[in-house]
């Protein structure tokens, strides 16, 4: 008598919960802080085993769905009841349970390749379809969790972050099918071995992008600066935020001092960068806090420093305008020349869902471009990074160097957006952090510097970047990859429902 291993487990229904149970306790090493990045790899196995070996359908789906919100919880270390987050979470869970429910539909109607494809193919496709999403993004994306590993990460500079969510899925099918032959590679070693041929040549293409193109440009020593916390807080608690865009003169005449103490400290830090021989200086974000009317003053000061030392500053204000209602506040990067000229002022495309949102004005998304004698500059702020078509404007305009002001969420960690998007489009970065880590790399992802917000109070950090950037195969071709996977999963599926019966795989028991 003759049954698949499938059936075989769901007679053994323990090792079922087995898997969700191991996939569970996986995936809060899979997002946010604490990656862990073989978790990445191994968190979809075992819930795709679960999926599969289950008896339930409907209930598996539902039990993987709230592993992903739980388990979101717990990557966060918080469990907030904060209605806007909830909705989020809740939204992301449902979305990435999506690719099990193709996983059963599709995939379960499928022999041989077909059968091995469609949970990648699925999964890459919602990966990229939610990541244009304000509330949604990138951020849940499994190709994060690789950050550390440069040489597969450079796959990305050719199929974007979707080439390398395909690669893990991919793993999380072919290992599957292999367990559903009891790990005997016979039945299914075309597959296997298709995938093992394809990773390895993944880390190939990485270790000789790594070795043979790496930067060999001129430098320019950069520096980041960012502020001292306890100045920062008093600017804050200065701020009503409810009423503070209809306030009058005398009450922004009592937040002026503190407003100023913030100008006065990053003034002096950046003097400071300027005297150790920095010749482009960027700010953290939001840092200072300026009155509207004060504006004028805070870039006359910055001009002044900037020809003084023949130098290019970017400052990050966080301009306070009057109006009758919300949004009121600017979130703002402007570049000034060695000539004390303002050459961009860029305002944050993103602001961040919630309170930033509300009183951040959202700019229209465009990326300034300037040419220097330190190569092409652009800048975007923070969570605009979280978006890959906004930033890949840098790459279709040959962009060297991104200056990337950022105010970390805690404990969210933002590092793993911003290095993805330096080797994508080829840029290297110079990213300012409060409350996180500042970082200068160069176009492939490498390090160059850092410093821990919490850990160094000087706020300043120096370091030399490559002042040219490369051209990437994803900065001219954009989603191509995920557009192909989208192509790909439409047809297997049309291909899987003009089967007039499922297909079942059999194995000798």
């Amino acid at each position: 008598m003759k049954s698949t291993v499938i059936e075989q487990e769901r007679d053994r229904s323990w090792l079922t919960w087995l898997w969700l149970l191991v996939g569970f306790i996986l995936f809060p090493f899979t997002i946010v802080q604490a990656v862990i990045p073989l978790a990445a790899w191994f968190a979809p196995v075992f819930f795709l085993r679960f999926a599969r070996t289950s008896g339930r359908k409907w209930i598996a789906l539902a039990l993987i769905f709230f592993a992903y919100i739980i388990g979101a919880g717990i990557a966060a270390r918080s469990f907030t009841l904060s209605i806007f987050p909830v909705i989020v979470t809740v939204f992301r869970g449902l979305v990435y349970s999506l690719p099990y429910l193709g996983d059963q539909r599709i995939a379960s109607r499928l022999k041989g390749w077909g059968r091995l494809f469609v949970f990648p193919l699925a999964f890459t496709t919602i990966d990229w379809a939610v990541s244009p999403l304000k509330p949604i993004t990138t951020s849940w994306s499994p190709a994060y969790s690789q950050v550390g590993n440069l040489a597969l990460m450079q796959i990305i500079s050719i199929t974007g972050m979707w080439g390398l969510t395909f690669l893990i899925t991919w793993f999380a099918s072919t290992l599957n099918a292999l367990w559903e032959q009891k790990f005997d590679w016979r039945p299914v070693r075309a597959q296997v071995a298709v995938f093992a041929v394809a990773f390895v040549a993944v880390i190939l293409f990485g270790s000789l992008r790594l070795n043979f193109a790496a930067p060999s440009s001129q430098t320019v020593e950069a520096a980041t600066v960012t502020i001292d916390s306890s100045v920062l807080a008093e600017a804050i608690g200065a701020v009503d935020w409810t009423t503070f865009n209809r306030s009058a003169d005398a009450v922004r005449a009592a937040a002026r001092p503190k407003f100023q103490a913030t100008v006065k400290q990053m003034l002096q830090r950046t003097e400071t960068a300027l005297r150790g021989g920095a010749k482009i200086v960027g700010w953290e974000e939001s840092a200072p806090f300026v009155l509207e009317e004060d504006t004028q003053d805070l870039l006359d000061r910055a001009a002044a420093l900037a020809r003084q030392y023949d130098a290019y500053l970017q400052i990050s204000p966080f301009v306070f305008t009057r109006a009758p209602k919300w949004p009121y506040v600017r979130n703002q990067s402007i570049l000034i020349d060695n000539a004390g000229h303002t050459v961009w002022t860029y305002e944050k495309t993103y602001p961040v869902p919630g309170a930033e949102a509300f009183v951040v004005i959202a700019g229209p998304g465009r990326l300034p471009v300037a040419d220097t004698p330190y190569g092409r500059l652009s800048t975007a702020i923070c969570y605009d990074l979280n978006f890959p078509a906004l930033i890949r404007q840098a790459g279709r305009h040959g962009v060297d160097i991104l200056i990337a002001p950022y105010d970390e969420i805690r404990p969210f960690d933002q590092r793993m957006a911003a290095i993805s998007r330096v080797i994508e489009n080829g840029v290297s970065i110079i990213r300012p952090t409060g409350n996180g880590v500042s970082l200068i790399t160069d176009y492939e992802g490498r390090v160059l510097g850092s410093q821990n917000y919490f850990t160094d109070n000087s706020g300043i950090m120096l370091t030399t970047i490559p002042t040219r950037g490369v051209r990437t195969v994803y900065s001219r071709i954009g989603d191509g990859f995920a557009y192909l996977s989208v192509v790909a999963l439409v047809l297997l599926a049309i291909w899987a429902f003009r089967r007039k019966e499922p297909a079942v795989e059999r194995q000798p028991s």
